[in-house]
C-alpha cells in the first residue's frame, strides 16, 4: 500500500485537475497490486502493515505543500523505481507459481501507467474514465520524473551544512571555552558552507547546461549542412533497436518532419543528451545554498539551546554536547530520508549519516583541544 498511499495523499495537494485524475488512477492501479500481495501473503499466514506508508504519504504530502509537487513526485517516482526493480528481481529469483503469476499481472501495469487493468483482468473503473479522457490519459508523464536533482540537492546540502557547521563548532568548542568564540565560529562556518555550496551548484550546472548547449547548437549547425547524412545516421540507430528498415523510416521521416523534435531527438539517441538531464543553474544554486544554510542553523541552534538551559553551571563541553545530540537527531533523520533517493534501507542510511557526522564532531573537537590554551 506503499506507494497507493502516496499517490492518494499527492492528489490531495494539487489542483491541477488533470494531474490529480492521473495521481488517482495511479493511486487505483497501486491498490489492486497491493490487494494481489496481501491475498497471497494472507493465504500462507503472514500479515501485512502500512505504517511506512502512512508516514511516506504524509511527509511527500508535507514537502509537496512547502516545496511544491515537483520534488515530492520526483520522490516518488524513485521510490517506485526501487518498487519496479524488485518486481524485476523477484521474476528470476522466486520460485513460487502463485507469486509468479501475480507478478505477470502487476509488471506490465508497473512498465506502463497508462494501462488501469487490474490484476484480476477485470477492467477498472479509472480504465472506464481513461476512455473519456484519452489525451490525459496519454499525456508524457514529465512530471514523474523531474525535479530529483533538486531533492537531492536538498538531502545532501542539509547534511553538509550541518557536518560541516557542528565540526568548526567542535573545533573552536575544543580549543577556546569562550561561548562567543564558540558561536561566531560555527556563524561563521554556517554562512561559508551555504555560500560555498550556492556557488558550486550554480557553477556546476551552468558548466553543464553549457556544455549541453553547445553540443546542441553543434547538431543544429550538422542538421543544416548535412540533413541527408544526419537523417541515415537516425535511420542507422533505430535500425540498430531492432526496428526494420520500413519502421526505421516511417519513424524517422516523423522525426525530421519537425526542425525542433528532430534537434532533440538527435541530440538525444546520437549523443545521449537530453534537456530533462540539465537542471535550471539559478535554482539548484537557491536549492543548494539555502538547504545548506538550514542544515548549519541546527548545530549552532543546538549550542545555543545548550547554553540558554544551562548557563554559566557547567563548562562549554556541556552546551557542545547538547548541540550535538541535536544534530544527531537530525544526521539520523537526513541520512533516513536520503533512503527515498538511494533506494538503501532507512536504517542503515540514518546510522551511516550519524556515523560519519560523529567521526567528523570527535575528530575536530581533538583538534581544538591540542591548541587549546
Amino acid at each position: 500500500m506503499l506507494m497507493a498511499g502516496v499517490y492518494e495523499a499527492l492528489a490531495g495537494t494539487t489542483p491541477d485537475a488533470g494531474l490529480k485524475h492521473r495521481l488517482i488512477s495511479l493511486a487505483e492501479t497501486e491498490k489492486r497490486h497491493a490487494d494481489a500481495w496481501a491475498s497471497l501473503m494472507e493465504s500462507g499466514g503472514e500479515k501485512t502493515g502500512n505504517h511506512k506508508a502512512q508516514y511516506t504519504a504524509r511527509f511527500l504530502a508535507l514537502l509537496a505543500r512547502v516545496a511544491g509537487i515537483g520534488p515530492a513526485l520526483a520522490l516518488a517516482g524513485a521510490a517506485e523505481g526501487q518498487v519496479l526493480r524488485s518486481y524485476l528481481n523477484q521474476v528470476s529469483t522466486v520460485a513460487d507459481e502463485r507469486a509468479q503469476g501475480v507478478l505477470r499481472k502487476v509488471l506490465p501495469e508497473e512498465l506502463d501507467h497508462q494501462s488501469a487493468e487490474d490484476v484480476t483482468g477485470e477492467a477498472s473503473e479509472a480504465k472506464q474514465v481513461a476512455a473519456y479522457d484519452a489525451e490525459a490519459a496519454h499525456e508524457p508523464e514529465e512530471w514523474h520524473g523531474s525535479g530529483i536533482e533538486s531533492i537531492r540537492n536538498v538531502i545532501y546540502g542539509v547534511n553538509d551544512g550541518l557536518t560541516a557547521t557542528l565540526g568548526v563548532l567542535a573545533g573552536v568548542g575544543g580549543a577556546s571555552v569562550n561561548p562567543r568564540v564558540v558561536l561566531i565560529g560555527g556563524l561563521s562556518a554556517m554562512v561559508a558552507s551555504g555560500v560555498s555550496m550556492a556557488g558550486g551548484a550554480y557553477l556546476s550546472s551552468k558548466s553543464q547546461r553549457e556544455v549541453y548547449e553547445g553540443q546542441l547548437a553543434r547538431e543544429a549547425a550538422e542538421i543544416e549542412a548535412m540533413p541527408e547524412l544526419e537523417r541515415a545516421e537516425l535511420v542507422k540507430i533505430y535500425r540498430s533497436k531492432g526496428l526494420t528498415p520500413s519502421e526505421a523510416e516511417t519513424i524517422v521521416g516523423r522525426i525530421t518532419s519537425d526542425k525542433k523534435v528532430w534537434l532533440e531527438t538527435q541530440a538525444r539517441e546520437e549523443l545521449g543528451l537530453d534537456v530533462a538531464l540539465f537542471e535550471n543553474p539559478t535554482r539548484e544554486g537557491l536549492v543548494a545554498g539555502i538547504s545548506t544554510l538550514v542544515g548549519g542553523v541546527i548545530p549552532v541552534a543546538g549550542y545555543l539551546l545548550g547554553r540558554l538551559l544551562l548557563g554559566a553551571f557547567v563548562n562549554g563541553f556541556a552546551a557542545l554536547a547538547i548541540a550535538f545530540v541535536v544534530s544527531a537527531i537530525f544526521l539520523f533523520g537526513i541520512g533516513s530520508a536520503r533512503s527515498l533517493v538511494t533506494g538503501k534501507g532507512a536504517a542503515r542510511s540514518g546510522l551511516e549519516m550519524l556515523a560519519v557526522g560523529s567521526a567528523v564532531a570527535a575528530l575536530t573537537y581533538g583538534v581544538g583541544l591540542l591548541f587549546r590554551a
